[in-house]
């Protein structure tokens, strides 16, 4: 099953705000979620997850990385639980205590503000992007009790960013990768998001195919159980074969022109897509570092070639 819409995935989970930018909630004795989305839906978050926590406090939010649409609305969940403690990788601590990574999340916050039109949340209650704390940090092959019968399990998952995790919740069966293994657009293809190292995010996503799941949560878009679930690392993993080998055939025939490659890519993949999609300024930077990514592999491989000749 394919899930595009708010509400429970399964009993104990639910997707929390927009499909297109969810958290996603995991009740239990300490709730939890998984990522903060954008700035502007901080206050549609925190209603959603107070519908189905009541008078509880939420006590972990467990980020996968620092991008603006992941941990945009991390301030206002502090204020709105107090009790809140937030976990992200020792890297992405880093990065968001670095003024110019702060600068750029703020400036892609304003930027998305179409994005907030176009999917229906009026501009009244948009939120600037304020900067928070990192209270805990993470590693590979951590384990964080939830209760005596639920814990989180911590996968490093570099590739898409160098700060990204991924989160299993053995218990259930729940794997929450967010972008380590692309994110479908509207047309069903799936978008490939190797940003700093196109090997290591093959490799991050062959490694989450080995994982026991039944229930698999994007970082935006859908939610899978059955055989979507099962089904969706081959695809993934396939769509990004298809989209190196498209960008190692662009790069030949535009000279190794990085401008003329990206707009041959947005060309396809990007600008035929009718109604919301990525704002386009975010898309741009996250297309450059794919293309680049791949042309330095690419040189790489050239090189070693040349000097094996």
């Amino acid at each position: 099953m394919i899930i595009e819409q708010a509400g429970p995935i399964i009993e104990g989970l639910y997707m929390v705000g927009p499909a297109a930018m969810p958290v996603y909630l995991l009740d239990g004795e300490k709730p939890a979620v998984f990522d903060a989305g954008l700035a502007f839906l901080g206050k549609i978050y925190a209603d959603g997850i107070r519908q189905i926590l009541g008078h509880r406090q939420l006590h972990y939010c467990f980020l996968t990385h620092s991008h603006f649409d992941h941990c945009g609305s991390v301030a206002m969940l502090k204020k709105s639980f107090p009790a809140l403690q937030v976990a992200a990788s020792e890297k992405a601590k880093n990065v968001l205590a670095r003024p110019n990574a702060l600068a750029l999340i703020g400036k892609l916050t304003r930027a998305s503000e179409p994005l907030a039109k176009s999917i229906g949340v009026e501009l009244a209650a948009f939120e600037r992007f304020e900067p928070f704390e990192v209270d805990l940090t993470l590693k590979n092959g951590q384990c964080i009790e939830l209760s005596r019968d639920l814990t989180v399990q911590v996968f490093e998952t570099p590739g898409h960013t160098q700060d990204c995790l991924s989160y299993f919740i053995p218990q259930k069966k729940v794997l929450l990768c967010s972008e380590a293994a692309g994110i479908p657009d509207a047309t069903g293809h799936i978008v490939s998001e190797a940003l700093v190292d196109y090997d290591q995010y093959y490799a991050s996503m062959s490694r989450l195919n080995e994982v026991a799941y039944e229930v698999l949560c994007l970082g935006h878009r859908q939610a899978l159980t059955g055989q979507d679930a099962n089904n969706y690392f081959q695809d993934s993993m396939r769509h990004c074969r298809d989209f190196l080998n498209l960008v190692e055939t662009s790069l030949i025939k535009e000279g190794g022109d990085v401008s003329k490659v990206i707009a041959r890519i947005k060309a396809i993949e990007y600008d035929p897509i009718q109604g919301p999609k990525q704002i386009e300024p975010a898309y741009l930077l996250n297309l450059e570092a794919k293309v680049k990514a791949i042309k330095k592999r690419f040189d790489n491989k050239s090189q070693n070639l040349e000097i094996a000749n």
